[in-house]
This record gives C-alpha cells, sequence and structure tokens, in this order.
C-alpha cells in the first residue's frame, strides 16, 4: 500500500504542474469558439456580427430572445446579400450569442 509520506517532493510537485496545467487550459478554452466556428468568425467579422447585435437592440418592444432571433436572420441575410454565402442559422446564432458574451464581460 501507498503511504503519502513515502511519496516524494518532486512527484508532488509534478502532479501539482499537472492539475494546475489542467484546470488553466479547461479555463482557457472556455471561453473560446470551436475551430469551424472561428472559421465563420473570421470570414464574416467580429465587426459585422456586433453591427447584427446593434441593429436587433435599436429594435422597439421586443423580448431579449426576440431580439437575439432578429440579430440572427439579419446576419443570415448580411452574409448573403454582402458575401455571397448563407451563414446557417445555427452558425449564426452561436456566433451572436458569443459576441454578445464577450461583449456582456467587458
Amino acid at each position: 500500500m501507498i503511504e503519502l509520506g513515502n511519496v516524494s517532493h518532486g512527484d508532488w510537485l509534478a502532479c501539482a504542474i499537472g492539475v494546475a496545467g489542467f484546470v488553466l487550459s479547461y479555463l482557457q478554452s472556455r471561453e473560446r469558439l470551436p475551430k469551424w466556428a472561428r472559421r465563420w468568425l473570421s470570414r464574416i467579422g467580429r465587426e459585422r456580427v456586433g453591427d447584427a447585435i446593434d441593429y436587433a437592440a435599436r429594435l422597439g418592444e421586443m423580448s431579449p430572445g426576440e431580439r437575439r432571433v432578429e440579430a440572427v436572420g439579419y446576419l443570415v441575410r448580411l452574409s448573403e446579400r454582402e458575401f455571397g454565402f448563407a451563414v446557417p442559422q445555427s452558425v449564426a446564432n452561436l456566433l451572436v450569442e458569443f459576441v454578445y458574451q464577450s461583449w456582456k464581460r467587458k
């Protein structure tokens, strides 16, 4: 049986570094989009997604859910009109939510 008193300081240090690395990598990846979503965001641009959010915010008496739906629709229409490709609605929703959450944290 292993006794904790027999474990060397170097082993404890290696274990602590491993756990700290795991925690840091988890915290960092929490705020990142998947690779495929980052490609969409780089094609469209964070500014355009922000424009869609601003457009929806300027609309009158709507609930937050309705504004998000309108921002997603605006982003889909904008990408078709300006870039010539359609962003899937699920991707547009993810991008709008990601940019909004990063804006909200600031």
